[in-house]
């Protein structure tokens, strides 16, 4: 049997067992509902897709959430050179949340292959990658290996090496030193990390500390002469913006508003209702309950009086979230199938995030949002009101904007010097 330079040599013996292990390992996981009961293969390195031409990028994350994360890092990418291919591999099945059907033509998902037996090199030479991005916390030391033998290049991003002293790779400093060789280059989320992994033997002129990657969404944009005209009517009062509100969720919004309208009467509440062509129906609902409604869809701008602005028109999301400086993410409190609206999408604005406890696909940005200080979760009107009275206080609020804008915006350094490293790779192998 033929091997590529620098393949160590497996008997023939051995080589079967490992496979064997492998097959076994799938078996079990498959009969535990651990693994894609369609798509175990992958595991072992088999696909079922073909490889498109040009060239391609591998990209590595945990999550298919995290692959779904990474999109504006694969359109940057593409910006030089827009032939390029991708491969995004996860290392955990997500029944809840699978990429299939979600991810543009030119990108191809595949579940990472066992360590144990060939599957590895079979991923490698059906997909031959051009370059690898890891994007996972530790380094997998089988992949990493593999890529050297094939000759790829490999950067990791992401990289975290905390000081906790039980970690793996501080009981054998020797095979850490060569995983590390084995990177053309190492992002670390921290100075911390960086120190450590330099301890372990990381090279010194391989390494850089640039935070963690965190891809945006696009920027949602809106008519700057509609904004400024409606910035003028609402002056200086305060507003917060209700987004994608579920029905159910209608009357614990409303609730809070009256609660806090009591102690702040100029409050102007901005409700988007999530069903298209909902804004009429409650228009009048709240009118008979008492409030002063303007209604977006019948041409009506909120006057001094206005206690409630529907906005119901489609696509103006990104409008309203520039009139606002506080954002309560509908779809939250709900009992919902919908996911809410990307929580960066606000945070990119430098808003401060309100949401219920029910946050789907979006649940890792919240959670990020909310350790920075950037977010607040509430689990009922009366918290809800309460966390609008805390932010009537003008430094409570920019407080919690500037730590969603920071957010956001770190992570672009990181994203820039990916791509420069990986164009000028692809460059190096003529592709």
């Amino acid at each position: 049997m033929g091997t590529r330079p620098g393949l160590p040599l497996l008997g023939p013996g051995k080589g079967r067992r490992q496979e064997a292990r492998a097959r076994q390992r799938l078996e079990r996981e498959l009969a535990l509902g651990r693994e894609h009961p369609e798509r175990g293969q992958e595991r072992l390195g088999i696909s079922g897709a073909e490889r498109p031409e040009g060239p391609l990028v591998w990209l590595h994350c945990t999550h298919e959430s995290d692959a779904l994360d990474h999109q504006a890092l694969i359109e940057r990418l593409r910006l030089e050179r827009e032939e390029l291919g991708f491969l995004l591999t996860t290392s955990v099945y997500d029944p809840g949340q699978l990429l299939q059907g979600r991810l543009p033509a030119y990108c191809f998902h595949q579940y990472l292959p066992y360590e144990e037996g060939p599957g590895l090199d079979r991923l490698l030479d059906h997909w031959r990658p051009d370059s690898c991005i890891w994007l996972e916390e530790d380094p997998n030391p089988a992949v990493a290996e593999a890529l050297s033998r094939h000759e790829i290049p490999l950067f990791w991003a992401n990289a975290a090496m905390p000081d906790d002293k039980s970690h793996k790779l501080r009981w054998f400093p020797g095979a850490a030193r060569r995983i590390f060789d084995q990177f053309r280059y190492i992002l670390a989320v921290d100075g911390r990390s960086a120190r450590n992994l330099r301890r372990l033997g990381a090279p010194e002129d391989r390494l850089e500390v640039l935070g963690r990657l965190r891809d945006l969404p696009p920027p949602l944009e809106c008519a700057e002469a509609e904004r400024e005209s409606l910035a003028a009517r609402l002056a200086t009062r305060p507003v917060w913006l209700a987004v994608r509100l579920d029905r159910s969720e209608e009357a614990p919004v409303i609730g809070a508003h009256r609660r806090v309208s009591r102690r702040a009467h100029r409050y102007l509440l901005i409700l988007m209702p999530a069903e298209a062509g909902r804004g009429a129906e409650l228009a009048r609902k709240l009118e008979q309950e008492g409030w002063s409604v303007a209604l977006r869809s019948a041409g009506q701008e909120p006057g001094e009086d206005t206690q409630i602005f529907i906005a119901d028109e489609p696509d103006e999301l990104g409008l309203m979230l520039h009139l606002s400086p506080i954002a309560f993410f509908g779809q939250t409190l709900a009992e919902s199938s919908e996911s809410p609206e990307d929580p960066f999408h606000a945070a990119a604005l430098g808003a401060a995030l309100l949401h219920g406890p029910r946050t789907g696909a979006f649940a890792p940005r919240f959670a990020l949002l909310r350790s920075i200080g950037a977010a607040r979760e509430v689990q009922s009107e009366q918290e809800l009101a309460r966390e609008l009275e805390y932010l009537l206080a003008p430094d409570k609020v920019a407080a919690m904007a500037q730590a969603a804008w920071e957010a956001t915006t770190s992570g672009a350094e990181v994203s820039e010097r990916l791509c420069e490293l990986v164009h000028a790779a692809l460059d190096a192998r003529g592709v």
